[in-house]
């Protein structure tokens, strides 16, 4: 690991495994920085321990040269031990103080049940907020589509007259406009089931104090046609139906056989047979198709969720964080939007800002460093990028909040985006800095262990609500976006010090996968609280590594009892975001915790539900998984062309995969210039390893395909995924579909584990000569570089790279093989007896037979060979 890499580790903490917007409230109560929720104490100056009032109950912090109240256990923070030097703030906090890392904090919740008749809100045990403080309210969805049987889960958010969340203790009711759906609630959730078979349009209604709130849900009739399918497609985020969306039927060698077109209501009939293939093509948004569904013996109804084309339009916020210490700090922050799901199927460009060159000077030194706008960074001689700009996704505000008027939300969500805006930022003593975060040690281990109790420092912030405006990105209809225009972001300055990582606990890594016949050498663990109509907002995380030994378990760290135990901190659901459940996602991945571009990734997951978090330093009791990672998603082949080639028919994706268990379904998504995407989900299996693609119909582009001149294949991303009902029920690709308990369009909310591998694309670069019209002696070599593309023979590699020759005297006919340098760079050396001016050196890759790839992946350089 080398200097440059090694000092964004910090930041990778953050930035990694989470990427995976109004003012903010200034929270009277705040927790100050500095480890965050410290219990106050005499701060008289200090050099030693013995210069505090007494060295037992204080120790003297060399980074501040003040006494602070030191502990081996809580019970070192009560007035009982204390005495005379009790600690006020401990004693009328109704939960004391726990001792974490040496020092007394205020102890906090992170429920409800922790505080008895009151409930916990921003980490602290308080009465229950009235109903009738609320102002406004939303329900989510704001939109849906059921028929007889269909149960769908609608929740309401709530605001004061202010515009500050409310997350009342109670008050909360729920009603249908209409005795066909039937409803049970459960506080801020109510579940709805349709009970007739009639066509209908029902209102539900929450009323929250004075506030009241509606969604439509749309009954379709139960009845479908004979050998036909209904197919219901809507936008993936809102709910609302698409007209104009044509849903083609493929059979199993791809070939279309018949066609229809979506009405106002989003449904169009389809022809149904034994085993078929849904495509639904719309020019706005992604392409989905659902393959090898039984059309005849399985359900007559299928759901398909569109989403957007994500690199047409961008808004996000923009702002500063607020109220930082000011003092001897290195500074580091990540700002982010709450994104469904995972977010790792979601564009690039969706998770964070463009990159900018930062330049900063820290410990006598000045480095440059290549950060999104998303991240920042100052130390204390250096405001390096203290401003941040953060793109979001579209979707969550189909409607304003209704106050008590009873209005109808709209069925067209306008373009724009409602998610929750978040910071993971922290000020360290730059004393506490360790001597290797910028020095010249190799050892992983042990930087990684003197990181990790840095994240005291850090804290959590959030705005549940932020609007945002959506406006065309420059240079997106050409394929290259300019997301550096941020005018038009919603400002948001978020707090910097609004809630501590107050919960340390330990969480028990699984037995990490193998890629590449090497087991994944990174691990990262991020709390998160998943917000309906928002998405999941990230409270804390953890790192690890493994490397000593590189073997099934991450690396032993320090202060904890075994290997495959990682050490995390999180912070309590928070302003406005509580009763929400929390989640865990547990990654292992090939890159490291750095903020480079993650090309060619491979990661695997396992999403866990947590109760809450808990504080338990020492992993005592850690949290154990209930499943463990999916292989990585070795394997997958596909044939780019209509005909034959190899093994495999025309527009054929075969997978299989020998580690084992591949999940539930098959995601697998191709992308083009223009970040359109064509995503297909299916259930591989010794019977049914592939899916044949058709040929889109006229006027619909196939992005299959990059969408340049030369028609090269589009990027390729594969993801398995293990998905389950909360009771562990496996759902298949059938069951989703029909979308009568559990629907595609909720597939991140079911996903208990996933796995992914970026096949990204094969491309060639050449590197020596730079440039056309250059003249090299004969016999000299070549380089290239090879992206996208795994090198070597079959099995373990695609191919090779071979070198043709046009023109000169001694060169036609001749090819060359080239052979990867230490540098990961192909040589190839040139035929002694091969001269000439203007001769064509055409560098392109081949199989392990030889033969060209399909489409060709070749570039060519014109040279003099002297």
């Amino acid at each position: 690991m080398s200097a440059h890499t090694r000092a964004p580790l910090l930041l990778g903490l953050l930035g990694v495994c989470l990427a995976w917007a109004g003012c903010a409230q200034q929270d009277a109560d705040g927790f100050g920085p500095g480890g965050g929720n410290e219990a106050p104490t005499p701060s008289s100056p200090c050099s030693v321990d013995e210069d505090c009032p007494d060295p037992a109950l204080f120790f003297c912090n060399a980074a501040t040269s003040r006494c602070e109240a030191s502990c081996r256990t809580a019970l070192d923070c009560g007035a009982e031990r204390r005495g005379t030097f009790a600690l006020g703030e401990c004693d009328r906090n109704p939960l004391g103080c726990q001792c974490d890392e040496g020092k007394c904090v205020l102890a906090l919740c992170a429920e409800d049940a922790a505080c008895g008749a009151q409930v916990c809100r921003n980490g602290r045990c308080v009465a229950p907020p009235p109903a009738a403080q609320a102002a406004t309210c939303q329900v989510t969805p704001a939109f849906a589509v059921g028929r007889q049987g269909t149960q769908t889960r609608f929740s309401v958010t709530v605001n004061d007259a202010q515009g500050q969340p409310l997350v009342p203790g109670g008050g909360i009711a729920w009603k249908a406009s209409s005795a066909a759906v039937t409803g049970e609630e459960e506080g801020t959730e109510a579940l709805f089931t349709v009970m007739t078979p009639e066509r209908a349009l029902v209102r539900i209604e929450a009323q929250v104090g004075n506030a009241r709130c509606s969604a439509q849900l749309s009954l379709l009739a139960a009845e479908v046609e004979a050998h036909r399918v209904r197919v219901v497609v809507t936008e993936e985020l809102s709910g609302t139906p698409l007209p104009d969306v044509l849903v083609g039927v493929s059979n199993a060698e791809g070939a279309l056989t018949g066609t229809g077109t979506t009405d106002e209501e989003g449904v169009a009939l389809v022809p149904a047979s034994d085993r078929m293939n849904l495509t639904a093509f719309h020019p706005e948004y992604g392409y989905l198709t659902l393959a090898n569904l039984d059309g005849e013996t399985g359900g007559r109804e299928v759901r398909m969720p569109l989403r957007r084309n994500p690199l047409e339009v961008h808004g996000g916020i923009r702002g500063q964080l607020q109220n930082r210490p000011v003092g001897p700090y290195l500074h580091m922050g990540l700002i982010g939007l709450s994104l469904p799901g995972q977010g790792v199927d979601r564009v690039e460009a969706q998770r964070r800002g463009p990159r900018e060159a930062v330049t900063f000077e820290l410990s006598g030194q000045v480095r440059t460093w290549s950060l999104p706008t998303n991240v920042t960074l100052a130390t204390p001689t250096t405001a390096a990028q203290v401003a941040y700009g953060v793109p979001g996704l579209e979707g969550g505000c189909a409607e304003a909040p209704v106050a008590a008027t009873g209005e109808t939300p709209g069925r067209r969500a306008p373009r724009c985006g409602l998610r929750t805006a978040w910071a993971l930022a922290g000020d360290v003593p730059t004393a506490e800095l360790p001597p290797d975060l910028f020095g010249a040690s190799q050892d992983t281990t042990q930087l990684l262990a003197q990181t990790i109790p840095l994240l005291r420092h850090f804290h959590s912030s959030a705005v549940r609500d932020v609007r945002f405006a959506l406006e065309p990105i420059p240079g997106a209809s050409q394929g290259l976006p300019d997301f550096r225009d941020t005018r038009h972001y919603t400002a948001v300055d978020l707090p910097a010090s609004q809630m501590p990582l107050g919960f340390p606990f330990v969480v028990r890594v699984p037995s990490l996968p193998v890629y590449r016949g090497a087991f994944l050498n990174h691990s990262f663990v991020v709390g998160a609280v998943d917000v309906p109509g928002r998405g999941r907002v990230p409270l804390g995380l953890g790192l690890a590594v493994n490397v000593a030994p590189a073997d099934p378990n991450t690396d032993l760290q320090a202060g904890l009892s075994a290997p495959g135990l990682v050490a995390v901190r999180m912070a309590p659901a928070h302003h406005g975001l509580e009763g929400h459940p929390y989640r865990l996602m547990v990654l292992a991945s090939t890159h490291a915790a750095t903020l480079e571009e993650p090309a060619g990734q491979a990661m695997s997951g396992v999403v866990e539900p947590l109760a809450a978090p808990l504080f338990d330093p020492r992993g005592l009791t850690p949290v154990t998984l209930s499943s463990g990672f999916l292989p990585i998603p070795e394997g997958a082949r596909y044939n780019f062309e209509a005909v034959p080639s190899g093994m495999l028919q025309g527009r054929q994706f075969w997978f299989t995969n020998s580690s084992g268990r591949v999940g539930t379904l098959l995601r697998v998504s191709f992308t083009n210039r223009f970040g359109r995407q064509w995503t297909v989900l299916y259930e591989p299996s010794l019977e049914t390893p592939s899916v044949r693609l058709p040929v889109p119909p006229t006027p619909f582009e196939d992005r299959t395909y990059f969408g340049d001149l030369t028609g090269t294949r589009s990027l390729l991303w594969v993801q398995a995924l293990a998905v389950r009902a909360p009771e562990g029920k496996r759902l298949s690709l059938a069951m989703l579909a029909e979308g009568q308990t559990a629907s595609l369009a909720q597939l991140d909310a079911f996903t208990r584990a996933f796995s992914v591998l970026d096949y990204r694309r094969p491309e060639l670069t050449w590197l020596t000569p730079e440039a056309d019209g250059l003249s090299v002696p004969r016999g000299s070599t070549v380089r290239v570089r090879a992206t996208g593309f795994h090198l070597g023979p079959a099995p373990e590699g695609e191919g090779f790279v071979q070198l043709s020759f046009v023109g000169g005297v001694g060169c036609e006919g001749q090819t060359v093989r080239g052979e990867r340098n230490t540098a990961g760079d192909v040589e190839l050396r040139l035929p002694s007896a091969c001269s000439g001016n203007d001769v064509s050196l055409t560098a392109t890759l081949v199989d392990s037979s030889g033969l060209p790839l399909r489409p060709p992946v070749a570039y060519t350089r014109r040279i003099h060979i002297l």
